[in-house]
């Protein structure tokens, strides 16, 4: 190697390293690779359909998220996303378990699209939704009523087959989670260590239900509309009173 050729490389050695140090000093780079990362491990859904509007939803996990991530979405015409009639970008903040609701409008009634996001160099599984159909329209609907999803009782079989239906709407009537603690000897644990009553206890909750893979699929093919019963806080609770009748039982309502 010649002597004009050591220094060449001596120069891009050291430029190199010299690029490496400014860049480890900026905010992002410790999410350099989130791409080998899943931020979307508890899927996609839809819900709300209108006549020209749906409501998406996601929400981001992972270790070490920043305090607010913008997250880009897009809906479209088409499964291949060639057709794009919207698109922008929300902020998942911490304050609201980084999670993510969209009112994508300007949509046309009684028909299919497909969404998905992204965040942190990492996109989402494509959901598919639907619009309701025109106020004076008579076309028929598909759909399933469901309800009291316990998930320490058995296995979400019933979603696997509704998602086979084709489906065009789910009304769900509530118990989308169960407060209960964990019971020895169930088909799966509830976790945690005992009664949900914290907001990140609740919020830990959901996020066990929505790990499930046939909930996910369910979600992700077709919008829901939903209403709460008691055991999205307590069982039997009515308006301020637990069914133990808890001194503190307003704040964790």
């Amino acid at each position: 190697m010649t002597p004009a050729e050591m220094d060449r490389r001596r120069i891009v050695t050291l430029a190199g390293a010299a690029s490496l140090t400014a860049l480890a000093g900026l905010p992002f780079i410790r999410h350099a690779r989130a791409a080998d990362i899943d931020r979307f491990t508890l899927g996609v859904a839809s819900g709300c359909p209108r006549p020209d509007s749906v409501v998406l939803w996601t929400r981001l996990t992972g270790a070490d998220l920043p305090e607010r991530v913008p997250v880009a979405w897009e809906i479209a015409r088409d499964e291949g996303f060639k057709d794009i009639v919207a698109r922008g970008s929300e902020p998942a903040d911490t304050a609201y378990a980084h999670s993510v609701h969209v009112d994508a409008t300007g949509l046309e009634p009684a028909r299919w699209y497909w969404y998905r996001f992204s965040a942190l160099g990492s996109r989402s599984a494509a959901g598919r939704t639907r619009t309701a159909p025109a106020p004076d329209a008579t076309t028929p609907l598909a759909f399933a009523i469901a309800s009291c999803q316990r998930w320490d009782v058995g296995h979400y079989a019933a979603w696997r087959h509704m998602a086979d239906e084709n489906l065009d709407l789910v009304l769900f009537l509530g118990d989308y989670i169960y407060e209960s603690a964990p019971v020895p000897g169930r088909v799966r644990l509830h976790e945690g260590s005992g009664v949900t009553r914290t907001l990140a206890e609740y919020r830990s909750r959901y996020a066990q239900y929505k790990s499930d893979p046939a909930l996910q699929r369910m979600h992700a093919s077709a919008p829901w509309i939903t209403v709460w019963d008691d055991h999205e806080v307590d069982n039997d609770y009515a308006d301020e009173r637990s069914q133990a009748l808890e001194a503190d039982f307003l704040p964790r309502r």
